[in-house]
């Protein structure tokens, strides 16, 4: 089963998951670190894999014009149907039905990893983006896909970093379940995919509480 095919399954478990108030990290974490990366407004923003539409109805809320794309039926249903309805396109990220250099930002935030091909969806972003326009990425810091457990304060790794794997998580919180399906990635595969896109990587950070990164955030420049 693709990835793609995965979140369709589990879309009514994400939007339980994703519009439970204070339950899940975007508020506290994800958001903000992007919020930091934004660049001023430079025209429309596409958000790559919207999913029920939180990022782009914060984006909007800053007066950002946005439009979604999401290859989940009923997650692009969910976030152009919403109190703060999004526009929203139904497609796939590697076959983006835009113009070339439409839009003058690009978000993907928390999806690269639920990507199945992601050298042909970094491509299609850098085509649909305006030359100097920018790329902001959040992604589950790849180094928490090894350590899922920490034992007496020391890092357990129990998966190999450097080779891409199929993985899936069960997640229960606050009475909620979510199933969690990704490709691991190492941090070189995405550096890779878009340098070879045409983006050049302009800022990278690392976040999270505890011993070890859990979250990653960048800004790339289509150059």
């Amino acid at each position: 089963m693709s990835l793609a095919t995965a979140w369709e399954a589990h879309a009514g478990e994400w939007l339980a998951w994703a519009r439970e108030p204070g339950h899940d990290a975007f508020w506290e974490w994800t958001w903000p670190a992007l919020r930091e990366l934004l660049p001023a407004s430079g025209g429309p923003v596409l958000d790559v894999a919207c999913g029920e539409g939180r990022l782009g109805r914060e984006l909007v809320a800053l007066g950002h014009r946005v439009v979604g794309v999401d290859r989940s039926p009923s997650l692009a249903r969910a976030a152009a149907s919403h109190a703060s309805a999004l526009p929203v396109l139904l497609a796939d990220a590697a076959a983006l039905p835009l113009k070339d250099a439409a839009v003058g930002l690009v978000t993907a935030c928390m999806c690269l990893q639920d990507i199945d091909q992601l050298d042909e969806a970094t491509a299609e972003m850098a085509r649909v983006v305006r030359p100097g326009g920018t790329l902001l990425v959040a992604l589950v810091h790849p180094v928490a896909d090894c350590v899922p457990e920490l034992s007496e304060g020391n890092a357990v790794v129990t998966k190999h970093y450097l080779p891409e794997w199929r993985m899936e998580m069960h997640v229960e919180r606050a009475g909620l379940h979510m199933t969690f399906e990704s490709m691991h990635r190492p941090l070189s595969s995405y550096v890779r995919s878009l340098g070879q896109a045409g983006f050049a990587v302009t800022d990278l950070r690392e976040a999270g509480a505890g011993m070890l990164p859990w979250l990653l955030t960048l800004s790339a420049e289509r150059r």
